[in-house]
């Protein structure tokens, strides 16, 4: 796997915006070097050997240096220092 890339502040905001609202989230993140497609509630946020993550509804979990658009939003205007 990659070596994780932090996220800024502002985007991590954004997720747990989301899942304090418990609304129903669209992702599009990259997994292998392919990009996923998705619907479903942020369920928490783990740190795992130095890697944030989040686990959603569907029983998925994502790494959040991989989602490059959420909710119809490109990450890098929101992944901002």
């Amino acid at each position: 796997m990659s070596k994780y890339i932090r996220i800024s502040n502002a985007l991590y905001n954004e997720f747990e915006a989301a899942a304090k609202k418990e609304k129903e989230c669209e992702f599009t993140y990259l997994e292998n070097k392919d990009e996923c497609n998705m619907k479903s509630k942020i369920v928490k946020f783990l740190n795992i050997n130095g890697s944030e993550y989040m686990d959603v509804e569907n029983g998925a979990r994502i790494r959040l240096d991989k989602i490059v658009l959420f909710n119809g939003e490109d990450t890098k205007i929101l992944n901002h220092y």
